[in-house]
């Protein structure tokens, strides 16, 4: 039997680096906000003499093998809980959501897939709550925030979670992507912070949200990105002056999105034709 899903995107608003850790990483600090772009997930198991993962997709940019967040997630909870199969495990990705664009594609797509196993496999909460954990966090640092998919506060990789069950955006959010893919790895490389080096936490505090304080939401990605891509720079800028109530990029880019008022629905379509018209992946959530 087929199980068909639909796996969201989220953007951050406001992302701060708060230090290099030893092992090499970074601490942060975002808002995890749940939108609703999203692929669509088919899951096929069935009855096989061997154990095998299958996964196909409809762009050929994304990795089929080990290095494809649902097969690494599927490998991961058969290793940590100690489970043996010789079932065929068939993964079939329809892909909406700009592929390194900042919204958790990936790792949305895996938290489908990990949540479907754990159904379909019986595995008790109770007993493998730790090992779910550690299979969310090793698969991607944000993977445990597509299990909640509920507006967090995330800090520590970005895998420490507080629900925010007051904080709405009460906006229409426009979403353009130039087609552009920014490594996460050379973002954090140019931010050039030490090891041991330590900013103080803003968004930690925050319940809801509100644009009396705007500055706070700062992306920190954007004084190292928006330099060397002036066009995402100039996406930001031009929703602004089309009348946005705030915007921002999303992860380390390249996606930026807008907060416009319902009522402002003449320019926000005027926008969304506009870079629709320059084949920029362009969405209103």
């Amino acid at each position: 039997m087929k199980h068909i899903y639909s796996s969201y995107g989220k953007i951050n608003i406001g992302l701060k680096v708060l230090g290099k850790r030893t092992d090499g990483f970074h601490n942060i600090e975002t808002i995890f906000y749940p939108v609703s772009l999203h692929d669509v997930v088919k899951i096929e198991i069935y009855r096989s003499n061997n154990f095998k993962i299958l996964i196909k997709t409809n762009k050929k940019y994304i990795p089929l093998g080990e290095k494809n967040t649902c097969f690494k997630i599927v490998n991961l909870f058969f290793q940590k809980l100690g489970l043996k199969t010789d079932d065929h495990i068939k993964i079939d990705i329809l892909k909406n959501i700009p592929s390194g664009g900042g919204l958790g594609g990936g790792s949305s797509n895996a938290a489908v897939v990990l949540k479907h196993l754990i159904k379909y496999y019986n595995a008790d909460m109770s007993i493998f709550k730790k090992e779910i954990r550690e299979i969310a966090i090793e698969t991607g640092s944000d993977v445990t925030f597509f299990l909640l998919q509920k507006p967090c506060y995330a800090c520590g990789l970005g895998e420490k979670l507080k629900i925010l069950n007051n904080f709405k955006i009460d906006f229409k959010i426009l979403l353009v992507n130039p087609h552009m893919h920014i490594s996460t790895k050379w973002a954090y490389d140019n931010l050039g912070m030490k090891e041991g080096e330590y900013k103080e936490n803003v968004l930690n505090n925050i319940e809801e949200f509100s644009l009396n304080n705007p500055e706070i939401y700062i992306n920190d990605f954007e004084n190292i990105v928006f330099p060397k891509y002036p066009l995402l720079k100039n996406i930001k800028n031009d929703m602004l002056d089309k009348g946005a109530v705030f915007s921002s990029m999303t992860g380390s880019g390249a996606t930026v999105y807008g907060f416009f008022k319902y009522e402002d629905k003449e320019s926000l379509n005027s926008l969304y034709e506009y870079y629709k018209s320059k084949n920029y992946f362009t969405y209103i959530a």
